[in-house]
């Protein structure tokens, strides 16, 4: 939906060729941005009843409690940023509002309210003025000097589009929960969890989070005993092997771009993706 560290934009069309087409429930138990969600074509999943997007991070869910209703959110938007009707911001006026929202958003004093859309808004600004959604609440905003359409943009067409409106309203619940917690009560033996957690020593990398390197293994050991399917995103490491041995699971890798960790002038790192599933 939006740029954000980890999110599988590209990578999100490969991995949802692995998705059962018979489930009825869809969790993604660390929401993110979902980007695989919305890469799925709702028509091929016919049984597909409840869709379930969880994220430990406030703002990620408040977001995604406004984007139902995309219309309001558009509008909130418009109240921060009236460009598109042909008002522009100075660049001092865009990184003053980068500033202001961003200390605002990231404040220990932070109040949301229930579907909070002028915070929704402030936080897609934020999001979208840094380099691939990456630590928001420490990144320096990004100028783009009149190059490229504010990304802020972009994002507000979104909610004008029909495809994009219909992914948002099929949506059926938004949870702020521990991942265990949303596994375990969404879990059935019609249920499909995608998993896409902070990877192996990059936790410090996500915002708004509370996902220690044991809760690696704790995360193991709630999939082995889920009745419905699942598919988990990793990189690769050591004791991954022990938690899903090979044996037992089925192991499919991808070579990508990691276009995050890209640099001007310098060519784009190469990462193994790997995707991990219990059928």
């Amino acid at each position: 939906m939006l740029s954000w560290i980890g999110g599988k934009s590209k990578i999100g069309k490969w991995l949802v060729e692995y998705y059962p087409y018979d489930m009825e429930i869809y969790t993604e138990s660390f929401g993110g941005m979902a980007w695989c969600y919305f890469n799925m074509d709702l028509s091929k999943f016919t049984k597909l009843k409840k869709i379930v997007y969880n994220d430990f991070n406030v703002l990620n869910y408040n977001l995604f409690k406004c984007v139902q209703n995309p219309h309001e959110l558009q509008r909130a938007m418009d109240s921060i940023s009236v460009q598109q009707l042909g008002v522009y911001d100075t660049p001092q006026e865009f990184r003053d509002k980068f500033v202001s929202f961003q200390a605002e958003l990231f404040s220990p004093n932070l109040i949301l309210q229930d579907y909070d859309y002028e915070m929704a808004a402030k936080y897609v600004y934020v999001v979208t003025s840094v380099f691939s959604g990456s630590k928001p609440e420490k990144s320096s905003f990004i100028d783009l000097k009149g190059k490229y359409k504010a990304k802020y943009l972009s994002f507000r067409d979104k909610l004008s589009k029909p495809d994009w409106i219909e992914h948002f309203l099929r949506i059926t619940d938004v949870e702020n929960m521990d991942f265990e917690e949303l596994i375990l009560k969404y879990d059935s033996s019609n249920t499909f969890h995608y998993v896409d957690a902070p990877y192996y020593k990059t936790e410090n990398y996500y915002s708004n989070h509370d996902f220690d390197r044991e809760d690696h293994e704790r995360l193991a050991n709630v999939l082995s005993q889920v009745k419905g399917k699942f598919g988990i995103s990793y990189y690769d490491f050591p004791q991954l092997h022990d938690w899903f041995p090979e044996n037992q699971y089925n192991w499919q890798s991808k070579l990508f771009t990691k276009a995050a960790a890209a640099k001007k002038n310098v060519k784009q790192n190469i990462a193994n993706e790997l995707f991990i599933l219990n059928y």
